[in-house]
């Protein structure tokens, strides 16, 4: 009937909470960068860098990142294709940070915030981006 609300399907709404959660894990892992820089940054990493904006530019992407999620989790039936470059910006810092903790660069806290924030959401946004690509092939 005219007017009437779009149905939101039960995959659509779990997408949405699953992308809300992981939104929720990069906003608590990155504010602290620019809220509590010293006592995050000491927590994190043996010792400081003199180049925090490096921090707060990871920081900052990785934010926005999260303000991605919580933007396709707004509007998942006409937003979830961008789960596509999501994937991929996890895939590569996952990457980046394994190989630079396997090298000795990074210490353990470091690699820990990047599998909170990265390795392990990997296969959950794979699977959803998946199974919404095989759904849109059938609507069509």
């Amino acid at each position: 009937m005219p007017g009437d609300l779009p149905t939101v399907t039960k995959f659509e709404r779990i997408s949405s909470r699953v992308l809300r959660i992981g939104a929720i894990s990069n906003f608590i892992v990155t504010i602290p960068a620019f809220v509590v820089y010293d006592s995050y940054v000491g927590n994190m990493l043996d010792e400081m860098p003199n180049t925090p904006w490096l921090v707060w530019i990871w920081s900052g992407m990785a934010f926005l990142w999260g303000v991605m999620m919580w933007e396709i989790a707004n509007n998942f039936s006409t937003k979830w294709s961008l789960l596509r470059y999501l994937v991929a910006e996890k895939a590569i810092t996952s990457t980046s940070v394994v190989v630079g903790f396997a090298i000795g660069d990074l210490p353990g806290m470091a690699m820990v915030a990047i599998v909170i924030t990265d390795v392990i959401w990997i296969p959950i946004f794979g699977s959803i981006l998946l199974k919404a690509t095989r759904l849109q092939q059938v609507a069509y």
